[in-house]
C-alpha cells in the first residue's frame, strides 16, 4: 500500500459517520428551525447549510480545521481559546468541545504510534486539523473532508427530523456545492483574523433548541 492510500483510507474513516465522536447527536438549531416550520422542504434544507456554511459553522470550524492542521502547540491553543471565545451559545460550544474530546480519544486508541505526541486540542476542529497533520493526510483533503462530514451530517439529522426522504435530503447537499466549495476554499487561506461569521437566526434557533418541549438532538 502506498504512503497515499493509507493516508486516504485513514481520512475516510476518521471522517466518517459511524466514527465514534457523538456528532450525529447534534444538529446545530436545525431541529428548532424544523419545528418551528421554518425549515420543511429541500430547499429550505438547502438555504439552512447554505447560511451556515457562507455564515455561521463555516466560519468559524472550517478555517480553524485548515489553521490547526499546520499548527504548534501554542498555536493551536490560541485556536481553541479564539474558538470558546466565538461560539456564543453554550449549547454549539459545550458540543464542539465534547466531540473533539471524543474525536481525540477514539484516534488516539487507532493509532496510538502516529498520534503519541499529539498536541492538546480541544474543539472539534483545531483536533480534527491536528490529527489529519499528524497522519499524513494533505490539508486540503482533511479540509474537504472535514466540511463534508458536516454537511452530509446535517442532511441526516434532516432525514430525521422532517418528512424529507434520501434522495430529497442528499439533493439539498447537491444545491450546496457552491457554498461547500466556497468554504473550503476560504478556509484554505484563512487567517486567525478571519474566523468570525454573523449568523444571529442560527444561534439563536440553537440557543433555544433546549427549551423544546421534545426533541431528537442535544442542539
Amino acid at each position: 500500500m502506498t504512503p497515499s492510500t493509507s493516508a486516504l483510507l485513514r481520512l475516510l474513516q476518521l471522517s466518517d459517520s459511524a466514527f465514534p465522536t457523538g456528532a450525529y447527536a447534534f444538529s446545530d438549531g436545525l431541529e428548532t428551525l424544523t419545528v418551528r416550520g421554518e425549515v420543511r422542504t429541500a430547499a429550505d434544507l438547502s438555504a439552512f447549510l447554505c447560511g451556515q456554511l457562507a455564515h455561521g459553522w463555516g466560519r468559524q470550524d472550517a478555517p480553524a480545521c485548515a489553521l490547526a492542521w499546520a499548527a504548534s502547540a501554542a498555536e493551536l491553543a490560541d485556536l481553541d481559546a479564539l474558538l470558546t471565545d466565538l461560539k456564543l451559545v453554550r449549547g454549539p460550544r459545550e458540543a464542539s468541545l465534547r466531540v473533539g474530546a471524543n474525536l481525540r480519544r477514539a484516534a488516539l486508541h487507532l493509532w496510538p504510534e502516529q498520534l503519541g505526541d499529539l498536541p492538546t486540542t480541544r474543539h472539534h476542529a483545531t483536533s480534527f486539523g491536528a490529527i489529519a497533520a499528524a497522519l499524513g493526510i494533505a490539508q486540503a483533503d482533511a479540509v474537504a473532508a472535514y466540511v463534508s462530514a458536516w454537511l452530509l451530517g446535517r442532511v441526516t439529522s434532516a432525514t430525521r427530523l422532517m418528512k424529507l426522504g434520501g434522495l430529497d435530503a442528499q439533493k439539498a447537499a447537491r444545491l450546496a456545492e457552491d457554498a461547500a466549495q466556497g468554504c473550503i476554499e476560504a478556509a484554505l487561506e484563512a487567517t486567525p483574523d478571519d474566523l468570525g461569521g454573523f449568523s444571529p437566526l442560527l444561534d439563536i434557533a440553537a440557543q433555544e433548541q433546549g427549551g423544546l418541549e421534545s426533541r431528537l438532538f442535544q442542539t
